[in-house]
């Protein structure tokens, strides 16, 4: 898998002009500026896609969208008269953050971020966070607002603040707003960096400081114009909020995004998602990197491609040479390349970037004398000589910015080789600490001996090092401050400190040390704490309640506490800890340890011992289970019951030896578990039993207790199959596989129960019983309320006057039309319409019974057999819809212990016709035949009869299937392969056959082929065909064909006289893929998004908005264009589109008049977009999802 790759430019940054290549204009200094261009020059361009799952369910904004919504939230703030004030920001990560953040922006209101708390968890942090920058108000989601509420007259604090939930807002409050008319010296937000909870500090970064490091990133990475980015950084912070969302904003190409708890859960989604999407640039801290060497296996290696990632940045903390060296060999089978390591390193203080190495260059790391770099000179040496450590290269400073080396003490400038506090200056440096004068002028304002300044003190230590090429390299080897950063988290040890003095009441306050010492190539938190000078003492409690409480307050879990004799910790003549001589005094052994709480809970006493080889210990200690397959999502095998004991088995197997204690009501983080474990507990459960859990469900869960509530409402509630509602081209939720089922049933949902129950009828809620007031309807109104709104008319039910073909007749006018899915021009062919009336002649209108009873026809039979000859097999049956075919064929052969395998895209009478069947389903992701197969693997022993359910086209996105490996797969596994040719008979393959003509697969290797004669062959009905056992215990028992009247006669020789017509003239296919392939052409150079369209007779124009998809159908229809929208909640909002069924009775004439009319209404919308806004501001609804766009499918060989 090679990538692409590019000689070393020695100049290339140097000429790099990121505002010329990314479009932009000289005149953006700000970035409300920045994003009102791009809502204006390209509104319609997705500008984030949520990966809502963190695999394949995603929702899209759109520069226009993220713009509406960022001033509704703005016009809000503007009318409470907040412009200047502060606001708290209170959102996990995703496109609610995003949008409030811009809300600020635009409102002329500091934003200040924060991570959202955790119940009554993480209060501490907010409450300080308050207490120093004194916000007006806290812009929210539903549910934080519903966990603070309760506390709200206990914490005086919070109650004072305004908490507003920003999905309230809509298009009355974007009418209010008013550009802010900010400056690059306006103050954008406040960044509390990660950690200290007694004495925060804002950094207090302007849109000058964003706008030009997003410029210095840019030019960095020398991004290409057809970049895409993917991030799963946390957005509270300054890698996630400015390298995730702003710099992709300024780069102007789209971004992926997906939370951190959904990486932290399974690494592989990050790397699976760069392989799916073809990411070019992505990263994060060097632990994640380490984190994807230890969870990722071979196997699941073989699935991945990583050769277009061109920019894997690692920053935030130290980034280390062995991680670089793992991953690079780890994943260079995926195609990943060493030169796309990018080490960087930077810091709130300036922003966030401040140096970064040559892009297209592996990073350079050098081996320096360990003993001399302590003391400050930097030597290098041969790499691996005895004595030496190896450094990672951050890189070089940005032209704009000026970089030196100060000695921390002189303040003079160290020459390169010599080590020293790092100083930095220039325009990507922050204004200071927001209300704190005195470590402003300390930290920001920094001169070195010579005058010059002023400077920016970092508090790190490195040095310049002058490599072969002789350009200097800064190596960072060091800090000045006392900071741990535990995967790419920083915590202030005086915080971790008190929290562990006041764990217990016989632990002396003041006096402990906390620390981190590396091991592996990672850091590990160390806690030495003073015993109390009870001889009674349970050492066991003590270490445990240290553990508890560090969980709980910050998250951290220690590699080990150690407790020392009373009054022994090393301490400076003022009294103050010397946490590095603590340090060194654990390295060396030199501690008056009595007694030692390891890493798995376990507490040795050893009382007047000094501790020996803590390092060896460390080393030694249990490693993670590295390149060991996981379970299978959804593989709970274990009979259904109490799903408390299998919950808590996987808390012990995550706790191991810390678990001995566990209990329903035992609080998770208490034991000592720190973030990264906790997300283990959750993707294990995940893969027990199935399904996800929300980011709401994961923040609720504290106690063994929580968890198993959380499993019943979130994974559980799937079993049932899907939900109400489901609609062609929607993912539908996956139920968890199981086995041995009571009395053979399948697993339902629990129930949903009411809060409160009606005691007597007068209770009973209106909504219960009468259908005008029921959610289902008033959700119906307000979908059909679009158009009423918008001005616009109701697109549906409009009444034709003639045959729909290439043109229609409408109240009288003629409509060039492309929402008929007469595909070969059947409906209407004078020859088919004689059939059809000379069976009506002949049979009469209607069958008049049954066709078992005295229904049958002569000419249903000739029918049947004409399909069946038509496609290559026995023998065929035929029923009133396509719909009926697939719902009563699936329900009825196949039931409760039987396996029903479909693509995540299937059609919604596949999935009503699993959900009669009672057999349990999964979906597998779409097209994608090996996710299949896994599942076979695993499970196909477990069911009776198994069936895989595939479409030959997809008819909300025009893309097709490769059948070849379902084929193969089916027969490799004893199963039944089901193939829906509703939109891919008649159309696909030289002469129409479908999908076994295209990839010239033997059509007798298929079980069931189902169809419909209403689109190709321009009648109405649906059918079957396949071996002759089959069709006829369909038609002896399937209750659709035995229960209700046959095709009326009329319909059945219209149908016949169509085969015969195509069969005849095969041309009608391939002037129909002539049409199609010239429109898609034409759509996308006009710059439509047509999703994953190709080869087929559909085209979508996706616009990620319902209001603007109805808007450019109507403005269509005005100018004599018929096209339908498909409007949220038939799709996913995001997903919204105008579908185009393209016939082969259009002309060339139509389809380029057509598109030229399209541009032209998209620019009048556009105009209008950028005048007041796009028409859509409502928020995206998290839910079933429109898939993206698959990367295409293979063509026949």
């Amino acid at each position: 898998m090679g990538g692409k790759a590019c000689p070393h430019e020695e100049n290339a940054v140097t000429n790099y002009d990121p505002a010329a290549n990314y479009g932009l204009t000289p005149d953006i200094v700000d970035l409300v500026g920045l994003l009102r261009q791009r809502a204006t020059t390209m509104p319609l361009q997705r500008a984030f896609t949520f990966l809502v799952d963190g695999e394949q369910q995603r929702e899209h904004l759109t520069y226009a969208q993220l713009d509406a919504r960022a001033r509704a939230i703005a016009g809000y703030l503007q009318r409470r008269g907040l412009s200047g004030q502060r606001a708290l920001l209170l959102y996990p990560s995703g496109q609610q953050f995003i949008a409030a953040f811009f809300g600020c922006l635009y409102a002329g209101v500091v934003a200040v971020p924060a991570y959202p708390p955790r119940r009554n968890r993480n209060l501490e942090r907010i409450r300080s966070i308050i207490g120093d920058c004194h916000p007006r108000i806290c812009l929210t989601t539903d549910d934080v607002r519903s966990r603070i509420e309760p506390l709200l007259s206990e914490m005086p604090d919070l109650a004072e603040l305004e908490w507003k939930c920003t999905r309230e807002l809509g298009e009355d409050d974007a009418a209010n707003w008013r550009d802010p008319a900010v400056e690059p010296a306006t103050l954008a937000f406040l960044q509390y960096t990660s950690g200290s909870t007694g004495m925060p500090k804002g950094v207090m970064v302007s849109h000058g400081n964003l706008l030009h490091n997003t410029k210095l990133i840019s030019r960095s990475y020398q991004a290409s114009p057809d970049g895409v980015g993917l991030t799963w950084l946390p957005l509270y912070h300054d890698m996630g909020l400015i390298g995730g969302i702003l710099q992709p904003i300024y780069f102007g190409r789209p971004t992926h995004v997906m939370t951190p708890t959904h990486f932290l859960q399974k690494p592989l989604r990050w790397l699976r998602a760069l392989s799916d999407t073809g990411a070019t640039m992505s990263g994060g801290p060097n632990f994640a990197y380490d984190l994807c060497v230890e969870r990722i296996t071979d196997a699941e290696k073989k699935s991945l491609d990583l050769s277009q990632w061109q920019i894997a940045f690692n920053g935030a903390e130290p980034v280390r040479a062995e991680t670089i060296a793992r991953f690079t060999k780890a994943f260079a089978p995926c195609g990943f390349r060493p030169e796309a390591i990018y080490p960087c390193y930077g810091l709130a203080e300036a922003t966030l970037m401040v140096t970064g190495g040559d892009k297209w260059l592996p990073p350079p790391i050098r081996s320096f004398d360990t003993a001399k770099l302590n003391a400050g000179v930097a030597q290098a040496v041969a790499d691996g000589a005895e004595g030496s450590v190896r450094l990672v290269s951050s890189g070089h400073c940005d032209r704009d910015q000026e970089m030196v080396i100060a000695d921390p003490e002189t303040l003079a400038e160290q020459l390169p080789g010599h080590v020293g506090e790092i100083w930095v200056r220039g325009p990507s440096v922050a204004q200071g600490y927001w209300g704190r004068e005195d470590a402003t002028s300390e930290t920001f304002r920094a001169h070195l001996a010579d005058g010059r300044g002023p400077f920016m003190r970092t508090g790190d230590l490195g040095c310049l090092h002058v490599g072969d090429d002789g350009k200097a390299e800064l190596f960072v080897n060091g800090r000045l401050k006392d900071l741990i950063i535990l995967r790419g988290v920083n915590h202030y040890p005086q915080d971790l400190e008190v929290t562990v003095g006041q764990s217990h009441d016989d632990l002396p306050v003041g006096a402990g040390a906390a620390f981190a010492v590396g091991s592996d190539g990672a850091e590990q938190l160390v806690i030495v704490q003073e015993a109390g000078r009870n001889r009674d003492a349970d050492f066991d409690e003590v270490c445990a309640a240290i553990r508890s409480q560090l969980g709980k307050v910050h998250e951290v879990s220690p590699r080990e506490v150690v407790l020392i004799k009373p009054n022994s910790i090393p301490k400076t003549s003022s009294g103050k800890i010397q946490r590095h001589a603590c340090r060194l005094a654990y390295e060396a052994g030199e501690l008056d340890v009595v007694a030692l709480g390891k890493p798995d809970g376990s507490v040795e006493v050893l009382r007047d011992r000094r501790r020996r080889d803590p390092i060896q210990r460390l080393t030694s200690e249990r490693k993670p289970k590295a390149n060991t397959p996981p379970k299978p999502e959804g593989a709970g095998l274990a009979p259904a019951g109490d799903i408390a004991p299998r919950v808590m088995d996987v808390v012990r197997s995550v706790a191991q030896e810390r678990a001995v204690n566990l209990s329903l009501d035992t609080d998770i983080a208490g034991m000592g578990l720190d973030s990264l474990e906790r997300m283990e507990i959750v993707a294990a459960l995940e893969q027990e039993f199935g399904g996800r859990f929300t980011e709401e469900a994961i923040l609720s869960m504290e106690t063994c207790r929580d968890v198993v509530a959380q499993v019943q409402v979130c994974l559980l509630n799937e079993l049932s199959g899907g939900l109400p509602g489901e609609s062609n081209g929607v993912p539908t939720p996956q139920a968890p596989l199981r086995a041995d089922l009571p009395n053979g049933q399948p697993v339902s949902a629990p129930p949903t129960t009411p809060a409160t129950r009606a005691t007597s009828p007068n209770e009973v809620p209106a909504a219960d019983y009468l259908f005008a007031e029921s959610p289902e309807y008033r959700r119906l109104k307000q979908t059909m309320e679009l158009a009423t709104a918008s001005g616009l008319k109701n697109p549906y039910f409009s009444q034709h006057e003639g045959i729909t073909a290439d043109t229609t007749t409408i109240g009288g006018k003629q409509y060039v039309n492309f929402c008929s899915y007469n595909y070969l021009g059947m409906s209407g062919e004078p020859s088919v319409i004689d059939a059809g009336q000379q069976a009506l002649e002949q049979f009469g209108a209607s069958t008049s019974a049954s066709r078992v009873v005295s229904g049958e026809k002569t000419i249903h039979r000739e029918l049947e057999k004409a399909i069946a000859d038509f496609i290559g097999v026995d023998d065929a049956i035929i029923m009133a819809s396509g719909h009926c075919t697939n719902e009563s064929v699936i329900g009825h052969l196949f039931g409760p212990g039987d396996l029903i395998l479909h693509d995540a895209l299937a059609h919604n009478s596949i999935i009503q016709g699993c959900k009669l069947s009672g057999a349990l389903r999964r979906a597998f992701p779409h097209n994608d035949a090996d996710a299949c197969g896994k599942l076979l693997e695993q499970y196909r022993h477990e069911y009776r009869r198994v069936l895989i359910v595939i479409e030959g086209v997809y008819s909300m996105d025009g893309d097709y299937a490769d059948i070849r490996p379902f084929v193969d797969l089916k027969e490799k596994h004893k199963a039944y392969l089901m193939i829906d040719e509703a939109h891919s008979i008649g159309t696909m393959g030289p002469t129409g056959r479908g999908m076994s003509e295209f990839w010239s697969v033997d059509p007798t290797r298929v079980d069931l082929w189902m169809g419909t004669i209403s689109k190709g062959l321009g009648s109405c009905g649906g059918y079957i065909a396949a071996r002759r056992e089959i069709i006829e215990y369909l038609k002896y028992t399937a209750p659709t064909f035995v229960f209700s009247g046959g095709v009326s006669p009329a319909n059945t020789g219209a149908a016949l006289a169509a085969l015969r017509l195509l069969d005849a003239e095969p041309e009608r296919v391939a002037k129909l893929h002539s049409n199609s392939e010239l429109f898609l052409t034409l759509a996308k150079k006009a710059g439509f998004n047509t999703g994953p369209a190709h080869g087929t007779a559909i085209v979508p124009i996706i616009t990620g908005d319902s209001r603007l998809a109805l808007a450019l159908s109507m403005g269509m229809f005005e100018r004599g264009v018929n096209v339908q929208p498909i409007l949220h909640p038939a799709v996913e909002e995001a997903a919204a589109r105008l579908r185009f069924f393209i016939t082969s009775s259009h002309t060339e004439e139509q389809i380029r008049q057509s598109i030229d009319l399209l541009v032209t209404v998209r620019d009048e919308v556009v105009k209008k977009i950028a005048a007041a806004g796009p028409v859509a501001i409502a928020p995206i609804e998290r839910g079933e999802t429109m898939m993206a766009a698959s990367t295409g499918t293979p063509t026949p060989a």
